[in-house]
């Protein structure tokens, strides 16, 4: 069973096909086509990555055999779609062609030929900045979290959809973190980010952040999930206006994936199990709401227990049972 039956909408479907070791799905659903996909995902050789591209006409039901858009001798990771215009997307990834780790952002009008307009400049005198995650407020305002190697996390903020960014450096995590992802809330303008540490014990501890000034992080960060092993946080905000983080956490001998919601982004719900593959791992959730208390989610999915292939898979799952029973 992959879905815990109480949440699952449909069968999951294999968004990468099987053409290799699929890691970090990134998804974006068009502007002007609500029944369309576009998802975006690494594909590694020796952990050695190119970006890929699929897309579904159908609301993530079938997908188009994937096609490479970043490619070449360099370590191209992380890819971070972004839609800025109508016929304009950002694509948002780490890689290391100019010899150190930078982030580097590729443009595209037609989500089949990317336009290389190499690595950012952050403000950092050498190079380190990985694992880029770019949102997009209503105003066009783009705002990228990262981090660096062996360091912090860190925002930066673009007025010219992503061409250039500020210098500012500002950090919005202790002096290690990894995986810093970010949401807003255009109700109250408030932004929600999770990250990740490690005590040294490799058992890993997610954290929530909140402020409405992106600039400033003054609040004390709490932890969304304590205990066990946690990882690859992914927030959103649902139809609801609620907070909402997915995330892989282990379960006996593998990851499995959790969800767990917050009004505020501080106070959070107990966790629930979202997806059960006994022995399989199952890591970097990506969701989308895509209304009447339904989600899109995503993620990389181990077809062996040795974790030696993964594939991308999408189910329809719902926000919780008690919202899925008022419609019932």
């Amino acid at each position: 069973m992959l879905l815990l039956g109480s949440n699952a909408l449909a069968g999951p479907v294999n968004v990468s096909g099987t053409g290799g070791f699929d890691y970090q799905a990134d998804v974006v659903q068009p502007w002007t086509a609500p029944v369309e996909r576009v998802v975006v995902f690494e594909r590694l050789s020796s952990f050695i990555g190119d970006l890929y591209l699929t897309r579904s006409d159908d609301a993530g039901a079938s997908w188009s055999a994937p096609i490479p858009v970043v490619t070449g001798p360099a370590n191209q990771r992380h890819a971070d779609l972004v839609q800025t215009g109508d016929n304009n997307y950002q694509l948002f990834y780490l890689s290391n062609a100019t010899g150190s780790f930078r982030i580097h952002r590729s443009s595209s009008t037609d989500l089949v030929s990317f336009t290389d307009h190499g690595a950012l400049s952050l403000g950092w005198g050498s190079g380190g900045e990985i694992n880029p995650q770019v949102i997009r407020r209503p105003d066009g305002q783009l705002l990228m979290v990262y981090h660096r190697l062996s360091g912090a996390a860190y925002i930066a903020q673009s007025s010219n959809g992503g061409v250039t960014w500020d210098q500012n450096r500002v950090q919005v995590s202790p002096s290690t973190a990894a995986l810093p992802r970010l949401t807003y809330r255009p109700s109250d303008g408030r932004y929600l980010l999770i990250y990740q540490t490690n005590p040294g014990n490799n058992q890993l501890r997610m954290w929530s952040r909140t402020t409405t000034n992106p600039a400033s992080w003054a609040d004390t960060p709490v932890e969304v999930a304590s205990g066990g092993n946690n990882h690859d946080g992914w927030p959103i905000v649902r139809g609801d206006d609620q907070f909402m983080l997915f995330w892989a956490r282990v379960v006996g001998n593998s990851f499995q994936l959790f969800s767990s919601v917050s009004a505020d982004g501080s106070s959070w719900s107990t966790r629930v199990q979202r997806v059960d593959r006994p022995g399989l791992f199952n890591i970097q959730p990506h969701v989308i709401d895509i209304g009447n208390g339904e989600l899109d989610l995503y993620w990389g999915a181990a077809q062996d227990g040795a974790g030696n292939d993964y594939n991308i898979l999408r189910d329809r799952v719902i926000w919780d049972v008690l919202f899925r029973n008022r419609f019932e």
